[in-house]
């Protein structure tokens, strides 16, 4: 299944479309999830939601009644919370046990807080088995996790740079078939190896590692 979930930051739709056609085959299960303003974007686009969730603080009273008049499946929260719509969007997948890969559009390049909150899904030990599943997306950045073990990372149309930024301590990273390789780096701390490229002959790459998270960040400027 391929679950398109789409929240209240900067938001291209033309460019989700696209992205959507490309992943989407004709006879694909599909999943599409509002968060809190991603809920109107949806509605503004015509494509009815699998569900929406949020305290909808970002959205009138009126586009809420249309929300809910066009979406089975609709969960307000107490704004008064201790986790992120988005949170609580990722734990309402893994409740109904939803088994996806996880696009998720309006994550990144709006409020710095939010972007931060957004990347460090990767830190929380209930998504880690979903880790690898999901995709933070917006029209310059593709950023994926990584769990230890061997990987590959297929270049993206229109990406050029390819960034890996160690999360956490990672041990023993290699990187091949990339301009520049790596064979077994150890880093201590978090630290951004950026503006890599995939060889010119080459749309694929390949690496391991053995532990730590890895954030892989396929982007153009």
């Amino acid at each position: 299944m391929q679950l398109f979930m789409i929240g209240s930051g900067p938001f291209d739709p033309d460019f989700f479309r696209d992205y959507v056609q490309h992943h989407v085959a004709s006879d694909a299960n599909v999943a599409y999830v509002g968060v809190d303003l991603g809920a109107e974007r949806f509605l503004e686009m015509g494509i009815p939601m699998t569900f929406a969730i949020g305290d909808f603080d970002s959205v009138s009273a009126a586009v809420y009644a249309k929300i809910v008049q066009a979406t089975n499946q609709v969960t307000r929260l107490n704004p008064m919370k201790d986790e992120t719509d988005m949170e609580a969007a990722l734990n309402h997948i893994l409740d109904q046990g939803i088994e996806a890969d996880i696009h998720i559009f309006g994550a990144l390049g709006g409020r710095v807080d939010h972007s931060l909150s957004n990347l460090w899904i990767a830190y929380k030990p209930q998504y880690q088995d979903i880790l690898d599943r999901i995709h933070l997306v917006n029209p310059k950045n593709q950023v994926t996790f990584l769990r230890p073990g061997k990987f590959t990372v297929d270049q993206l149309a229109g990406m050029k740079y390819l960034s890996f930024v160690a999360m956490t301590p990672v041990r023993k990273l290699k990187l091949k078939h990339v301009v520049y390789t790596l064979d077994g780096m150890n880093m201590d701390y978090p630290l951004a190896l950026i503006s890599n490229e995939f060889l010119p002959d080459q749309e694929q790459m390949s690496g391991s590692f053995k532990e730590g998270i890895l954030a892989v960040i396929q982007a153009k400027d």
